[in-house]
């Protein structure tokens, strides 16, 4: 068989399996598997990848990136470090008019420099900022669109776990990715707090002015709360741009620094302990079966050689690298009506990476671009 028509015949086969409810992970393996031994003739080949992807995956240090990020994420939201962040903002912007929800938006920044997941920003503040600013009168829409837009910087601040995925799967530099995301991830939320204030301009009922607003002394005193979540960043980041530890040991020495000031704060249980450990561990082993799948499938897409193919096809098809770029775009905001970015990337990303290569863009900043429009799709309905 033509490996090119398997490939595309693959692709269709992984759409089916997607639709029918099978698993990302599983749809991915099993296509991959049946790929590369329909290809080869050898089922035993095939089979192969299942014995020796999974251990290279998980034996692979720069991977342990991830749960420790994860890990210190959990130690942050359980030490309450987001309702911290997000009473001190609250003092500061809560006199101006839709205060509360620039508030949200200004504290999820804060908390995703900590965190690094887009969906446990948004659930932890859904529980944090949402109560509050439904108590003093905001409309459901400007409260929850506030945390469900706001969330999503968890994806693009550092550290953020879906950049060490798109890292993993393209072989990019993680540490460069980290740092391509600061200063996008902190425009985005400054255009998201000027867009809240222009709502609220327009239709001033749906967000009310509070009027018991703190002194200028209680403003001062109350950041000292946010010792934790800056201490935390700094130490991270700054370890990571100044070149003196990997990601990997910035995170794994930032998830002992949350967990220090958990028990500085006086939040530590066995109780706690445990859930961080539950949910760092479900975290990981679906973000792990995601990558072992999306391993699986590149290995049998890079042996039909359709990336390269496809991607002299795009280049001499006469269109401008930037509307092909803007297409693949497109397709991750679309894709994000469907199913979760690590999930998109995992599908998408061997075929479309080459050919952004092959058309003279930089991985590092096409990256950047993905986790934005995986950003978009995370809030398109449903």
């Amino acid at each position: 068989m033509d490996p090119t028509f398997l490939a595309i015949l693959s692709i269709f086969f992984l759409i089916f399996l997607l639709l029918c409810g099978l698993h990302v992970a599983v749809s991915l393996g099993l296509v991959g598997v049946a790929g590369f031994a329909i290809l080869t003739g050898d089922w035993g080949a095939g089979v192969g990848l299942l014995r020796t992807t999974p251990y290279k995956v998980v034996a692979n240090f720069t991977f342990f990136a991830i749960p420790v990020f994860i890990l210190m994420g959990q130690f942050a939201n359980y030490g309450g470090l987001s309702a911290d962040i997000y009473s001190v903002v609250q003092k500061w912007l809560g006199k101006v008019r839709g205060g509360l929800a620039m508030a949200t938006t200004a504290s999820c920044a804060a908390f995703a420099a900590a965190c690094g997941s887009s969906v446990a920003t948004a659930a932890t503040f859904t529980q944090v900022a949402l109560p509050e600013m439904l108590k003093y009168g905001y409309a459901k829409t400007i409260a929850t669109g506030a945390i469900a837009a706001s969330g999503t910087l968890g994806a693009l601040i550092p550290p953020s776990g879906l950049m060490i995925i798109y890292g993993i799967i393209t072989e990019q530099s993680i540490g460069k990715l980290l740092m391509a995301g600061f200063i996008p991830g902190i425009i985005s939320a400054l255009i998201y707090m000027g867009m809240i204030s222009c709502w609220v301009r327009l239709k001033p009922e749906i967000a009310p002015i509070i009027t018991d607003t703190p002194t200028l002394r209680e403003k001062l005193l109350s950041l000292y709360r946010v010792w934790g979540i800056v201490t935390l960043s700094i130490v991270v980041m700054g370890a990571i741009y100044m070149g003196i530890a990997t990601p990997t040991e910035a995170g794994a020495f930032g998830a002992f620094g949350a967990f220090i000031i958990m028990i500085c704060k006086g939040a530590f249980s066995r109780e706690r302990l445990r859930n961080t450990v539950l949910d760092t561990a479900t975290s990981t082993t679906m973000l792990f079966t995601i990558i072992i799948g999306a391993y699986i499938f590149s290995r049998f897409l890079a042996v039909t050689n359709v990336g390269p193919e496809l991607a002299d096809y795009l280049v001499g098809s006469g269109l401008s690298p930037h509307v092909i770029l803007a297409g693949f775009l497109l397709l991750y905001v679309f894709l994000g009506m469907f199913m979760d970015p690590a999930a998109m990337m995992a599908i998408t990303l061997p075929i479309v990476f080459p050919i952004v290569i092959e058309m003279g863009f930089s991985g590092i900043w096409f990256g950047v671009l993905v986790i934005k429009t995986s950003e978009i799709g995370l809030i398109t309905p449903p």
